[in-house]
C-alpha cells in the first residue's frame, strides 16, 4: 500500500461517495481466502440468491436481477473467521475516513457477508443500501462486472440537475468505502469471470436503522412489503 492520504480519502468519501484504499490486503492472502470460498461453495452449504423483480421502495430496491452465492454473517464466521478479524480491526480506519462513530453492526446475519458473482451473469440489482457506511473487500482482480454508482450532481449554473455514472473495477485486495444510503449502485453483470466481494457493513453509532424486510428480500427471495404513501 502507498502512502495514505487521508485528506484525498475523506474528500472522496464525501465529494464523490466512495473511496478505494489499494493494497490493504496483500494479493496471496486474497488468493487462499478465494481458494477456500470457492472450495466451500462446491461442497453445497452456501445459498444461492437468484431472484428478480421483487425489490419495493420499502428495501430502497428498484427490483433488478440478483444472482450470486451469499455467505451470511455466521458462515464467515464459520468457515473464514479470519475476515471478521479484519472487520473489527478496520473501526478505526472507517471511522478515520468518514470523520463518523462508526461502528460494526448489531446485525448478526448481515455484519459481513461474501458475494460471490458466478461467471455468466453473476449481478446484484440497481438499489440503495440501508446501513449508514458500506465497505467493500475485493478478493479477486476484475475487468468486468464492475460497481456501477449513480451520483446527483447540480451547480447553479446549470438549468437542472444530472446523473453522473461511475464505474469501480475490483482490485485484489483493495478496500472501497461507500456512502451506500446515498448513491443508487448495482454491480453490472459478469461475463467469464467470478467476483468476490466481501462485504462489511458499518453504521454510524447513533444510527443503526435497518429495513426489517431487508434480509428476507436479499437473502431469500421473500417479496416485501411496499411503503404506505
Amino acid at each position: 500500500m502507498g502512502i495514505f492520504d487521508i485528506n484525498k480519502h475523506r474528500y472522496d468519501y464525501f465529494y464523490n461517495f466512495v473511496t478505494v484504499v489499494e493494497g490493504l490486503i496483500p494479493v496471496d492472502i486474497c488468493d487462499n481466502l478465494t481458494d477456500r470460498v470457492n472450495i466451500i461453495i462446491s461442497q453445497g452449504v452456501i445459498d444461492h440468491v437468484k431472484h428478480s423483480g421483487l425489490g419495493t421502495d420499502a428495501v430502497s430496491d428498484l427490483g433488478g436481477e440478483y444472482n450470486h452465492h451469499i455467505f451470511k454473517g455466521p458462515d464467515i464466521r464459520t468457515y473464514l473467521p479470519e475476515l471478521n478479524a479484519i472487520y473489527h480491526s478496520i473501526v478505526p480506519l472507517i471511522s478515520l475516513i468518514t470523520c463518523s462513530d462508526a461502528v460494526i453492526s448489531p446485525y448478526p446475519l448481515s455484519d459481513i457477508n461474501i458475494k460471490a458473482y458466478p461467471p455468466g451473469g453473476g449481478t446484484l440489482g440497481l438499489h440503495y443500501d440501508t446501513n449508514g457506511i458500506t465497505v467493500l473487500l475485493f478478493l479477486t482482480e476484475n475487468t468486468e462486472a464492475p460497481l456501477r454508482m449513480q451520483i446527483e450532481r447540480s451547480h447553479p449554473s446549470k438549468k437542472e440537475n444530472w446523473i453522473e455514472h461511475k464505474n469501480i473495477y475490483a482490485k485484489k485486495g483493495a478496500l472501497l468505502v461507500m456512502q451506500g444510503r446515498k448513491t443508487l449502485h448495482d454491480s453490472e453483470p459478469t461475463i467469464t469471470e467470478q467476483k468476490l466481494s466481501v462485504v462489511y457493513n458499518f453504521y454510524e453509532r447513533h444510527d443503526t436503522y435497518r429495513h426489517e424486510d431487508f434480509d428476507g428480500f436479499v437473502y431469500y427471495g421473500k417479496e416485501p412489503r411496499k411503503l404506505n404513501k
